[in-house]
């Protein structure tokens, strides 16, 4: 009685470097316009003046009088930033989406407006 002989399979070896790496992703990876932002915005962070216009949790604490205003100032921040940066989709994208995609990112982060707020009254 003769065996049959059954293929081996080879294992693949671990690729040599990060290009290698990254030419066998499975899901190849996209920058959403929600990255970029959050790029921006971590960017921006430590700057006082973005601070104090993304600071107010309540509408009578806002810089220019209502937090859609200092949306609106944050995000044109975010779009000059997104120049240096040489980040294409914040650049090209309009005001009301970048404050948008800015509100997001801080939900990432758990900085949020809402979210903080909410922090203070979980704790009081």
């Amino acid at each position: 009685m003769q065996r049959l002989k059954t293929p081996v399979l080879s294992k693949r070896s671990l690729p040599a470097n990060v290009a290698d790496l990254e030419a066998q992703r499975v899901v190849k990876r996209t920058v959403t316009l929600l990255d970029e932002v959050e790029a921006a915005y971590l960017k921006l962070y430590d700057d006082l003046q973005f601070q104090a216009l993304r600071g107010a949790e309540d509408p009578d604490k806002t810089v220019e009088g209502s937090t859609y205003a200092d949306d609106t100032i944050s995000a044109q921040m975010i779009r000059e930033k997104a120049v240096e940066m040489e980040l294409s989709q914040v650049v090209k994208a309009n005001l009301t989406e970048i404050a948008i995609k800015l509100r997001a990112a801080e939900r990432r982060v758990n900085a949020s407006r809402n979210q903080r707020r909410q922090a203070v009254i979980q704790v009081g």
